[in-house]
């Protein structure tokens, strides 16, 4: 009996919850991003500057690029003059870190996908299943849902372009 106990006593960890409030999500998508130690990968029709153009997130992003040569983060979006004027701190960083943060147009037959997420190390992630409710699911260790996530972005991301207008300006 102790036995069973014992292997399900790393609880199931801090379980799948649901996120409604803004500041909940925001606060959310920072944590995944400071601690990511391989990848972030995040789909978004529309890059919520209240999420994604935070400081506590541009921070996460760049000390994650920072601690590791291999680190990467990829961001596919479908609204990209959106994404470049209302996400600054974000567009910076791609610039800067271009080696380390891509950010690609989905492609034409991805457009007018209606949910968001974010997912950190093949475990962690959030996602909301449509952008115009503010219900978010949110797991910081559920690698199943996560790797089923990622693998839908890679299919996403293998289609996608891009995006000119981050390419430094000049020479």
């Amino acid at each position: 009996m102790d036995m069973a106990k014992n292997s399900s006593a790393p609880e199931t960890p801090p379980s799948r919850r649901i996120i409604r409030e803004r500041r909940e999500v925001s606060d959310f998508l920072s944590m995944l991003a400071e601690h990511a130690t391989r990848e972030i990968l995040i789909f978004a029709p529309r890059l919520e500057g209240d999420f994604f153009n935070s400081s506590r997130f541009s921070r996460a992003l760049a000390s994650f690029a920072a601690r590791h040569r291999q680190n990467l983060a990829r961001i596919v979006v479908e609204d990209t003059e959106q994404a470049i004027r209302d996400n600054d701190r974000l567009v910076g960083l791609c610039r800067r870190l271009s080696d380390f943060i891509h950010m690609h147009q989905v492609s034409e037959e991805h457009l007018g996908m209606n949910d968001m997420f974010i997912v950190v190390d093949h475990r962690s992630y959030l996602h909301q299943s449509d952008i115009t409710k503010p219900d978010c699911v949110a797991h910081s260790h559920d690698g199943h849902e996560a790797v089923l996530l990622a693998r839908r972005f890679n299919e996403i991301w293998d289609r996608s372009e891009p995006i000119i207008a981050l390419r430094a300006v000049g020479l």
